[in-house]
Order: C-alpha cells, then structure tokens, then sequence
C-alpha cells in the first residue's frame, strides 16, 4: 500500500533529478515529465526500462490503485475529503505541498524543503468508474540570476518601468514564472532600485520573501520588500488582487496570470492610474498576444481595450523549452519593447491588422523567435534536427 511517507520520499527524489511533473492516475504506475520525455518511475524513485520488465520486474505492482489515490488526494488537500470537493464544484483542485526532508541532527539535508503545485481532477475510466488524476509539479526553491538564465540585456533593461505593463508569454511548463522571478530576485537582492513589490499567483511558486529574509540575517539593509498573495487562498480572484493592490501603493505588482477579461481590465485599470504591472499569458508569441487578451471582450468593447493595451505595454517576451543538445531542455525567446514608435504605429493599426502589424515590428525592432533558433543552433545548444523542426513553425515569411 503506497503511502504518505512513500509519496513524501518519491517527490523529493524526484525533485533532486529534475522532473518537472509527476501525474499520479487511478489504475496506471507513476509517469514523470524529465527533460520532456515521458517516463514510468517505480515506487522506489527508479526509471523503469523494457529491460526491467523483461528482467522480471511486474508492472502490476506499480499501478495505483482507488484507495491508493484516494489517500493521496487526501493528503495532498490538507486531510480533506478532496474526491468529495471535486464532485460539489465539478472541477479541479489546486493547492501548494511543501516536503521539508527530516535527517538526524548534522546531516547536511536536515530541514531542506521542497515545493509543488498541485492539481487534481477526477475524469472516468473505460468502465465509467471514476478516477482520478493528479499533477505534481515541483517548484525551485529559488531562482538563478537572469545572467544565468542567459536573458538578454534587452529584456532585462526594459523589464522595469514605473508607469506600464510587461507580460510573459508561453504554453504551460515553459518557464514564464521562474523568467518574472529572476527578473524580481535581481531587483531585490542587488539594490537596483527601491520596490514595494506585491504578488497575487495561483498558488505561490516561488518565495521571494526569503530573498529578503536571508538578506536581513546576513545583516544587509534591503532598499525593497515583496509581499505574497495566493488566488483564492488570501483573495478570491486576480481581479479583486489587483484592485485591492491600488489601494496598498505598489511600485510592482506580480500577477501570476491574465486569464480572463475582469483580470485584465483590472490590470490595464492599474495601469492607467501609474502602477507597474507584470503578468503572465498563454498565448503563444509576441504577435498574437494583443489580440488574445481582447478576444473575450464585447465589439463594442475590443478597440478602446485594444488601446488601453497599446498605451499600457511597455514589453512583451514569449518563451518555450525546446530539447537541448545535451537531453535537457533549454529557452528559446522572442521579444518586442513597446516604445514611443511602436506603439504609435499600433494605435493607427485597426483591430483586423493587428496580428501582421505585429509581426513587422517585431522584425523590425525586436527579436523574433527565428534569431533566437539560429543562435542556440549555431552554439551547437540544439541539434540539427531540432533546429529544423522549429524552423519549420517560426521562419519569417
């Protein structure tokens, strides 16, 4: 019987290898995301191979059973009845695990803590039997320098303004989060500047309070601080995140998501009345971003959103994880810094010209995805049949 304890030990061993998921699932063994390859790990932390199942390994024993999956629901819901609250709301859960490791006394891992993000739904088997499905994802405990993480100086001299918004786009799982806090990390802990930084994410990834903590135990004055909200955890949604933000006066405030049209009006209202906002997107690149965020707007509503839009970014950068040379993974980025003559040529363009519109100025004055594919390939940091693969979806026509 799998347990708490089991499913403490295989999340840290995870963690330590670098998964970036982990999906438990009613009547399958445990499958883990490494390098975006798709992998079966044993209960006791090992890949799994053909040859191990050749070799006598029963792959039966792997498989989690309901009760197996009702305990981990349980637990992962803070002891709840999580199958229960999923069947009342007819949706997913999602919640923040930490794992803190325990050790005797002196060993060099005591205390070491691990986050996750959690998301569970329940779906249905062939059999019409309910089952349940959960992602893990483990969190970095903190983040690298944007020096590390190889982001240009473009990005990182543009990412701060006192007055505008600067989004990071991308699909689930391609770094947009860790890419805001490695920009926010780098304010923090080197004094650039003088920030009150507030958050609102669903749920809280990276702690950025510890930046700070760490700096006052080292006996070093910070010049900012953050402050972290999670959605719906300490506020019910991101747009009432937001409009509670204007009244705290913020220099900086994180959103971890723009997914609806109350969370970005909010945001373009905070905007407008002289707070800085950053924020994440699903859109996938530069170009399409203006457009997505207006698409669920009204008609009637679309161009003076469209305008608001125009008058309040100042950069939008659009990252994914591609498979490395190495069998890692590493960012490709495309970017655009919405300056005085970008933004004057958007405020001209009518809503049906936005999108190519944008792919001009993004060849024009930023940096398409393209440039950023042919460097990595000429560094030899993806393969030649990566490289083409990716030419194929983002040559310039």
């Amino acid at each position: 019987m799998f347990s708490v304890d089991d499913l403490r030990r295989i999340l840290v061993i995870a963690a330590d290898m670098g998964v970036s998921d982990l999906d438990f699932q009613t009547g399958y063994p445990l499958f883990v995301n490494l390098y975006q390859y798709r992998h079966v790990m044993a209960r006791e932390g090992r890949l799994l191979t053909q040859e191990d199942v050749e070799a006598g390994h029963a792959l039966q024993l792997e498989i989690f059973t309901p009760e197996e999956m009702r305990l981990i629901a349980n637990h992962l819901f803070k002891g709840a009845a999580a199958q229960e609250e999923m069947n009342r709301i007819r949706g997913g859960l999602n919640v923040a695990y930490m794992v803190e490791e325990k050790h005797a006394i002196g060993h060099e891992r005591r205390g070491k803590k691990h986050r996750f993000r959690v998301n569970m739904v329940q779906g249905q088997t062939s059999g019409g039997e309910t089952n349940v499905q959960i992602t893990i994802r483990p969190l970095p405990a903190m983040v690298k320098f944007p020096e590390e993480y190889g982001i240009p100086d473009a990005i990182r001299e543009n990412f701060f303004h006192p007055r505008g918004m600067v989004l990071v786009t991308g699909p689930t799982g391609s770094g947009k989060t860790t890419l805001l806090a490695s920009m926010m990390r780098d304010a923090l802990e080197r004094l650039k500047s003088s920030y009150k930084i507030i958050t609102a994410e669903d749920p809280i990834e990276i702690v950025l309070q510890d930046v700070i903590e760490q700096m006052l135990q080292n006996g070093q004055i910070p010049r900012s601080f953050v402050h972290h909200a999670e959605v719906p955890t300490n506020l019910h949604g991101f747009d009432l995140s937001i409009r509670e933000g204007m009244r705290r006066h913020p220099n900086v405030a994180m959103i971890g998501e723009l997914r609806d049209k109350e969370s970005i009006s909010a945001a373009l209202e905070m905007v407008l009345t002289g707070h800085m906002v950053v924020s994440t997107t699903h859109t996938i690149g530069v170009s399409a971003t203006i457009d997505r965020l207006i698409s669920g707007f009204p008609t009637e509503e679309k161009l003076i959103k469209k305008q608001d839009l125009v008058y309040s970014l100042r950069l939008i950068v659009s990252q994914i994880l591609v498979p490395s040379a190495d069998g890692r993974v590493t960012p490709l980025r495309e970017y655009l810094v919405f300056d005085a003559k970008v933004r004057d040529r958007l405020l001209k363009t009518s809503i049906e010209n936005l999108m190519p519109e944008m792919d001009r100025l993004l060849v024009e004055y930023g940096r398409p995805m393209i440039r950023d594919i042919e460097a990595r390939y000429q560094d030899g940091k993806i393969t030649q049949e990566v490289y083409h693969g990716l030419e194929k979806d983002y040559a310039l026509a």
